[in-house]
């Protein structure tokens, strides 16, 4: 055994499984996860050592293109963008746009797994270095077998697994999965936010969409006032931009303005959202009206993209 846990693993943090909060998480995004946190390890190993590459205001961070994650995991780059965008909706991961062409990632840990939970994964966490005491497979119950658990898990496993003698649950519990019950604000929350999503894809690109749900954290008003300051800027812009002859009378003016025809508009918006959240949530200036400033910001960003149209 010892051969065998010596060798070189991509470990996968068990919260992911047993927290509800990531019970949407694909394997695929789990995977993902365990390659940036491994990562981020690479990182805290040089910030150790004195270089500070890595390592900013912010805390430890990593760099991980697309295109080298689906290499590793042998998937399209848009599948690894999609993960990506998992990741970031549930908070395991923050990324901010560093240069042209780079980004940083900030890799979160998990939430631990709430007590009350029941766990899908009670077993885990496996301790090989301490001695188990074998039992005759002959004789072993399958309705009572020794688990050996890592002990400071107990907190979570304290209601499935037994202190005394770490001895699993009944098989009918053990395979007993039981859904956390969503209160019925949650699941109208949840409606309007599907609806008010299914809009917006109409007009956004996938990534802008999945910022904006990031910048709202899951909120339908505030989901809401993003969308309605977004376009209230453009409308903003064109009303301008319309008001001079030159553009007034120029076939492309119309198709300057709209995000399906605009590249710029369309691409541009994610990077746009991205550097509002650094500036707004992480920046070192205090902004005293940031609706304001967002909308201004807004505003400045697609009349610039426009004129270069």
């Amino acid at each position: 055994m010892k051969s065998l846990t010596s060798r070189a693993f991509l470990p996968i943090n068990t919260d992911l499984f047993n927290n509800p909060k990531y019970q949407e998480l694909s394997c695929d995004a789990m995977v993902l996860y365990s390659l940036y946190s491994q990562r981020k390890e690479v990182s805290a190993f040089h910030s150790q050592t004195g270089n500070d590459t890595f390592t900013d205001s912010e805390g430890i961070f990593i760099y991980f293109s697309n295109d080298e994650a689906a290499k590793i995991l042998r998937m399209s780059v848009r599948k690894i963008s999609t993960l990506r965008s998992q990741l970031i909706d549930c908070g395991l991961i923050s990324v901010v746009r560093h240069g042209l062409k780079n980004f940083k990632i900030y890799v979160n840990t998990p939430e631990t797994t709430p007590a009350e939970t029941d766990l899908v994964l009670p077993w885990a966490n496996f301790d090989f270095e301490k001695p188990v005491k074998s039992v005759p497979a002959n004789s072993a119950s399958t309705k009572s077998q020794k688990l050996p658990i890592n002990q400071s898990n107990n907190n979570q496993t304290k209601l499935l697994l037994s202190r005394e003698s770490n001895e699993s649950v009944s098989q009918n519990q053990s395979n007993t999965l039981v859904t956390p019950k969503k209160s019925e604000k949650d699941v109208l929350n949840e409606l309007s936010l599907d609806s008010i999503i299914t809009r917006l894809k109409d007009t956004f690109s996938l990534p802008v969409v999945s910022r904006l749900k990031v910048l709202a954290n899951n909120s339908y008003t505030k989901l809401k006032w993003f969308s309605d300051t977004i376009f209230k800027a453009k409308s903003q812009v064109t009303k301008k931009l319309l008001s001079n002859t030159r553009w007034l009378y120029n076939p492309a003016s119309q198709e300057a303005t709209r995000f399906e025809s605009n590249d710029l508009l369309k691409r541009g918006l994610e990077s746009a959202l991205l550097q509002i959240a650094e500036i707004v949530y992480k920046g070192k200036e205090k902004i005293q009206n940031k609706a304001k400033f967002i909308y201004v910001y807004l505003r400045n960003f697609m009349a610039n993209a426009v004129k270069q149209y």
